[in-house]
């Protein structure tokens, strides 16, 4: 069915969050992510629809459903909560909520590269300079080392601008925020020889 079909269907954004909020199983929970992730980034309205889904409180529920999902999941929940994430509702929602940057973090090279280029995508857009408060939190659950350490493994080209433009605007925090993540996972780094 098409996506803009989909969009005009009565009741179809309550029906979807039902479907994460009382998860019947992994298939019906990716294929509702996928829906929704098609409707908030290609559909004709997609504006008024981002605008529902927070309404409706998928935010939250995307983040609660990240702390334990598998790949699939994952990555899916990222692309739907970076497209919300591109409204001011839906980025004060995402910086509202406690999960917010030590999941986002936690999964960068933990998932997959789709579910980092995501995450990097979704830090980008809520780390504000405007906003302290998000950038020192966003200091102390690894962020910074966790860029470092996607910079040295490599990313897309679009991802790696978005990985600079953090790590230039989180430096300048760095001093004020003592790191409390001692879960960083070096593995990753390449070896000089």
């Amino acid at each position: 069915m098409p996506v803009n079909a989909v969009a005009k269907t009565g009741g179809v954004a309550e029906a979807l969050v039902k479907i994460i909020r009382e998860p019947i199983g992994p298939t019906s929970t990716k294929a509702s992510l996928r829906t929704i992730f098609h409707l908030v980034s290609s559909s004709v309205d997609k504006e008024r629809i981002k605008q529902r889904f927070s309404e409706l409180g998928l935010v939250p529920l995307l983040l609660e459903a990240l702390v334990d999902a598998d790949r699939g999941i994952c990555e899916k929940a990222f692309g739907v909560l970076d497209c919300l994430c591109d409204r001011e509702e839906g980025k004060k929602l995402a910086k509202a909520n406690a999960l917010t940057m030590p999941v986002t973090v936690k999964k960068i090279l933990r998932v997959s590269n789709l579910a980092s280029e995501f995450a990097v995508s979704l830090l980008w857009k809520l780390c504000d300079e405007k906003d302290e408060g998000i950038l020192i939190e966003a200091i102390q659950v690894g962020t910074f080392q966790k860029l470092l350490v996607m910079l040295q493994v490599g990313c897309r080209e679009s991802t790696k601008e978005k990985v600079t433009e953090l790590l230039k605007l989180l430096n300048a925090y760095r001093s004020r925020a003592d790191c409390v993540d001692s879960s960083l996972d070096l593995k990753y780094l390449k070896k000089p020889f």
